[in-house]
C-alpha cells in the first residue's frame, strides 16, 4: 500500500534542525484504533506528545547552552539543546478521518517549530520497528 498512512503513538518523528529521532507520544487513547495503537490527532503537538530531537542546528537558536550527547552513528557531538516551541497544530492532517473529532494525523502531516525546523514522521508506528 502506497501513500499517506495512518499514525498511531509510537511512531518517529524527526525534526529537520534536530540530531535525533524520537517517539511520538500519546499519554492518554482518544479511543481510535490502527492495529491495536491509539491513533492519534492533528491537536497532538503539546509538550505531552513532543520532546527534543537531541542538538538543534537552527541559525535561530539563540540558546547560550552547550550540550553533549551520543549520536545516533555513536560519535559524541555538542552544540544548542533542542527546546520545541511549536507554532501551531499539525499540518496536512486526514479532514476526512477524525479521531476524538479532529481531522487525523497521517505520515504527510507536518509539525512547525518556531526556529524554522519542520518535524516530520519517519513511520507511522503501526508496526513495532
Amino acid at each position: 500500500m502506497t501513500g499517506p498512512r495512518y499514525v498511531v503513538r509510537g511512531a518517529y518523528i524527526q525534526c529537520q534542525c534536530g540530531t535525533h529521532k524520537r517517539h511520538i507520544n500519546l499519554p492518554n487513547s482518544h479511543g481510535s484504533y490502527v492495529n491495536e495503537k491509539p491513533m492519534m490527532n492533528e491537536e497532538d503537538y503539546k509538550p505531552d506528545n513532543i520532546s527534543h530531537f537531541g542538538i538543534c542546528i537552527s541559525p535561530l537558536n539563540q540558546s547560550g547552552e552547550t550540550i553533549y550527547l551520543i549520536s545516533e552513528s555513536g560519535e559524541t557531538i555538542s552544540g544548542k539543546p533542542c527546546l520545541p516551541s511549536i507554532l501551531a497544530k499539525w499540518t496536512y492532517s486526514k479532514e476526512t478521518t477524525k479521531v476524538a473529532g479532529k481531522p487525523a494525523l497521517t505520515t504527510d502531516s507536518e509539525l512547525h517549530c518556531e526556529l524554522q525546523g519542520v518535524i516530520k514522521f519517519l513511520n507511522d508506528g503501526q508496526h513495532d520497528n
